[in-house]
């Protein structure tokens, strides 16, 4: 039997890496979710909040990418 996963409206408070499309590229931030609707995700990065529209994001991994290239998430599949 396949875990169940949680919902990203679950994971509201919690840090995670947001892969998104950004000029055909592909590119992460790293934030603590604040706001998941219908129409995508809030977050906040630093002082920073910005929104992602569902159409653009990748894929959310929580926790955080660790520096060069060192990984330390758990993937949501």
């Amino acid at each position: 039997m396949a875990e169940q996963l949680p919902m990203p409206d679950a994971w509201v408070g919690e840090e995670a890496t947001v892969t998104y499309l950004a000029a055909e590229r592909t590119r992460n931030v790293n934030c603590t979710i604040r706001e998941v609707n219908d129409r995508g995700v809030g977050v906040e990065e630093a002082e920073k909040t910005a929104f992602f529209p569902w159409t653009s994001i990748v894929r959310i991994d929580l926790g955080h990418h660790a520096r060069r290239g060192s990984r330390t998430t758990r993937a949501i599949r």
